[in-house]
């Protein structure tokens, strides 16, 4: 069966087809492959069903409590929701991400960050060159 073997596997893997080699028991080598094969499908179960269990954001009231709160126009919290909207799963984030995303000039984008920052939302991390952004609002 094929099977994925990573880097922290490797020593598992090569001592299973040593032991195969003295032993001269093919068993040995397809059980190996098979737990390794199970610990990496249980694995990737289990990342997607951490990445589905994120909280989903509700846009539309995002876009309603940023116009209501911060007394902003609606098309500019559609905008900044958008934006909220797109990093709710992501651990962090840089400002270019949300430039190749949504096509926003560089400094438009700046702007929408730091508003989302003054409010609240987001959480903003080193200087002005290698800036990253967290979210605060899960």
């Amino acid at each position: 069966m094929p099977t994925k073997v990573l880097k922290e596997d490797k020593a598992t893997y090569i001592q299973a087809l040593i032991d195969t080699r003295e032993k001269e028991d093919i068993t040995i080598f397809q059980n190996c492959m098979a737990d390794l094969h199970a610990q990496h499908l249980q694995t990737d179960i289990d990342q997607y069903v951490k990445s589905t269990s994120v909280k989903m954001v509700d846009k539309m009231k995002l876009q309603q409590e940023m116009a209501d709160k911060w007394s902003i126009k609606p098309s500019l919290a559609e905008k900044m929701a958008d934006i909220l909207v797109f990093v709710a799963d992501k651990e962090g984030f840089t400002t270019e991400e949300i430039v190749s995303q949504f096509g926003y000039t560089a400094t438009t984008t700046k702007r929408y960050l730091r508003q989302l920052t003054a409010f609240g939302y987001l959480e903003s991390h080193g200087g002005n060159r290698n800036r990253s952004y967290t979210v605060k609002f899960r």
